[in-house]
């Protein structure tokens, strides 16, 4: 009997959740910047408030871990003067779908640089989205679709707040965005949910990044794991497509007060080297019951 626990606990821990398609109605928060004056510079995020709580841990997507399941490739037109940012002048290159950006005059997130009219990388989206400065943020063409991974640097667990784990920023206020967890293989789990633009709330600041002429209003959605069908993920993968209006989104995750909580997610050498374990554990329960029978 207790071998057969042991193999139960570790299919179970080995699958995925059948997910489920839902459109979400996003609770709100608000949002506490470093400053509101200037849309084009650097606008860090001070804290959040939700029910009459005040957050300012946060849990931020890991710079060196992500990938992109898939992001529609730009279309060079070979006009001169071809670029991605319009207050450079020339032609707007607004193909493809997902690219990294910031405001005019706000800093590089580890010197690097927008990926203006290049497809980024895996690493370049987490680098924009990794850190805490509001004016970095992933920018999605209208026409376009794309998919990617991102995981945070803690674990993310269920507790009983009462607050929303995930938060989300959108500039313009007027997109959708899909959002599911995914464990630490980057496997789907719990619900697919539809973010609705109609369901954003005002966070109260404007943003002016290369991609656009003039600042925009910045919405937000809070979601929790009740809404995503799940009670701990690694990550979570975003979903943009046609018909979404092209999301431009930042993304960050609640950092729990407990130590015990903020658990690391383990390294891949470290996720194998379970594994192993687990296989090692299975292997000397069948040992122990050919002695027994």
């Amino acid at each position: 009997m207790q071998f057969k626990r042991t193999a139960t606990f570790l299919g179970l821990a080995c699958g995925t959740v059948l997910a489920i398609s839902t459109s979400a109605q996003a609770a709100s928060f608000t949002t506490s910047v470093s400053q509101k004056i200037d849309p084009k510079a650097d606008i860090w995020l001070q804290s959040i408030t939700q029910n009459g709580v005040t957050v300012n841990k946060f849990n931020l997507i890991n710079e060196a871990k992500g990938n992109i399941i898939f992001n529609d490739s730009i279309n060079l037109t070979g006009k001169p003067g071809e670029t991605g940012n319009p207050n450079a002048g020339g032609f707007n290159n607004n193909t493809g779908a997902a690219s990294t950006d910031r405001g005019d005059n706000a800093s590089k997130p580890n010197g690097l640089e927008v990926s203006g009219i290049k497809d980024p990388t895996s690493a370049e989206i987490a680098t924009y989205l990794g850190n805490t400065n509001m004016n970095n943020i992933i920018d999605t063409e209208d026409t376009g679709s794309s998919e990617v991974n991102l995981f945070f640097t803690y674990l993310l667990q269920k507790d009983n707040t009462g607050l929303d784990n995930i938060f989300i920023w959108e500039r313009g206020k007027n997109s959708d965005l899909a959002i599911q967890a995914i464990d630490e293989k980057g496997n789907l789990i719990g619900n697919h949910v539809k973010l609705n633009r109609a369901a954003q709330t005002d966070a109260g600041y404007k943003i002016d990044t290369t991609e656009i002429v003039g600042a925009q209003n910045v919405g937000s959605w809070g979601i929790n794991f009740t809404q995503l069908g799940v009670t701990s993920a690694a990550g979570i993968r975003l979903r943009t497509e046609t018909g979404f209006n092209g999301p431009d989104y930042k993304v960050m995750a609640r950092l729990g007060s407990d130590p015990v909580v903020r658990t690391k997610i383990p390294e891949p050498a470290t996720l194998v080297g379970l594994g192993l374990v687990g296989a090692s554990l299975v292997v000397s329960r069948r040992r122990k019951l050919s002695q027994v029978c």
